[in-house]
């Protein structure tokens, strides 16, 4: 298992590498993967990933995914019939699925193709929301480079969200990469 030190010296080496402007956007994005049980350390350290971005002279942009759900649903019309009917909640999910992806492509547009724009938190939409289907939706809009915190397991391209349901092949840049394992 790597360690959070093991983590942030993968990221710096990855940080460093020149960028090429037409890389693909599988290739803009960078799965940081990890052991589930590092996600508090992560989030509480994540700022030791923001200065190695910017020691580079590369701009940082955070976004926590883990209060999204929460606030999304708290401001849906039907809320408070929600509140009696929590089973009612799958029907919405299509709905909020939409309104992440819109969500992410603003915070997207607010960087450019200096910066890494780093999501936090891809833990609470288990259940809610596939992390590779977001992926998919938002890729074609990345100017800089996506870094995706992944708490879960990955090998020979194939990635588990918290090592449930079944794997999804992407061709993104996992760090560390496969012979980190």
């Amino acid at each position: 298992m790597n360690t959070f030190d093991d983590l942030l010296k993968a990221y710096e080496r990855q940080v460093q590498l020149p960028w090429l402007d037409d890389a693909p956007p599988a290739g803009r994005v960078w799965l940081l993967w990890f052991d589930k049980s590092m996600q508090r350390k992560f989030t509480g350290r994540i700022g030791e990933f923001e200065h190695a971005t910017m020691k580079t002279g590369r701009g940082w942009r955070q976004v926590s995914l883990a209060p999204w759900f929460g606030q999304w649903i708290a401001g849906n019309e039907f809320f408070e019939a929600l509140l009696d009917h929590p089973q009612e909640i799958r029907g919405l999910l299509a709905d909020a699925e939409s309104a992440l992806i819109h969500h992410l492509k603003s915070e997207l547009a607010a960087t450019n193709s200096n910066d890494v724009l780093a999501l936090d938190g891809c833990g609470s939409l288990f259940g809610l929301a596939r992390v590779s289907a977001l992926i998919s939706k938002v890729a074609d809009s990345i100017p800089g480079r996506m870094l995706v915190s992944f708490p879960g397991k990955h090998a020979a391209g194939i990635y588990r969200l918290l090592d449930a349901r079944d794997g999804w092949n992407y061709h993104a840049i996992p760090i560390p990469p496969d012979h980190a394992l």
